[in-house]
């Protein structure tokens, strides 16, 4: 009995016993059903955010959505949680010139991408020119346990001069 008294007393006092909920909405949901129907504003909301997300890709807001229905399937139990639309869509495509399309598309944003990934790594390069002309980038000879290899190793195209 006692120990009871000061469990409840003890669980009074916490302060993760108070929960604040003032600013908490619900929606009314009527007994056995699981889901309601989002409101015109959401589905606004949702559909502008579609709309972008179709044009990081180069897709329709259709085609992104038939991405998702597919990622909901076997595609998202085989494939990792980052793949993106275009290869979904690309490997269910529904015909070889459909499959053609979303290769081509894919490797035109694989290409942009190197490009911007290219531009960035000459622009930190530059950078640590300038920033510091005296330092290498990476020095082997202050490794530890740093092997001997000769000058030639590291030349443009790794041939001896």
């Amino acid at each position: 009995m006692r120990k009871t008294v000061l469990f409840l007393l003890v669980a009074a006092l916490h302060p993760a016993a108070a929960v604040e909920t003032g600013h908490t909405r619900l929606r009314g949901v009527q007994p056995g059903t699981t889901t309601t129907a989002p409101s015109a504003a959401e589905a606004t909301e949702v559909a502008a955010i579609d709309r972008v997300e179709a044009g990081y890709w180069a897709i329709t807001v259709e085609e992104l959505q038939r991405a998702r229905h597919l990622m909901r399937g076997p595609r998202g139990a085989f494939s990792v949680s980052n793949i993106s639309p275009v290869e979904v869509l690309g490997i269910h495509a529904r015909s070889d010139a459909e499959r053609d399309r979303y290769a081509e598309l894919f490797t035109k944003l694989l290409h942009d991408d190197a490009q911007r990934v290219l531009a960035w790594q000459r622009a930190g390069d530059a950078a640590m020119r300038r920033l510091y002309p005296q330092d290498k980038a990476i020095d082997f000879g202050r490794a530890p346990n740093a092997l001997s290899l000769p000058n030639w190793y590291f030349a443009p195209g790794g041939a001896a001069p």
